[in-house]
């Protein structure tokens, strides 16, 4: 988009589409990690990690028309 001078600007993605599909993925992958171990641990460390890293896999596009 243009602003006000005419200059053409970009779009910083906020990660919130990354760290909401990261989540989802992490959890899942922990669950099956932990194996027979604590699964509910798992999940939650998995879900944490994978928003994480979702986030700022997200936020690290930019978006320029």
């Amino acid at each position: 988009w243009r602003d006000n001078d005419g200059r053409y600007r970009c779009k910083k993605d906020n990660g919130t589409t990354g760290l909401l599909i990261g989540g989802a993925v992490g959890g899942v992958a922990g669950h099956e990690i932990a194996g027979g171990g604590d699964k509910l641990l798992g999940t939650v460390l998995g879900a944490a990690g994978g928003a994480l890293l979702g986030r700022e896999i997200d936020k690290s596009k930019y978006r320029c028309r």
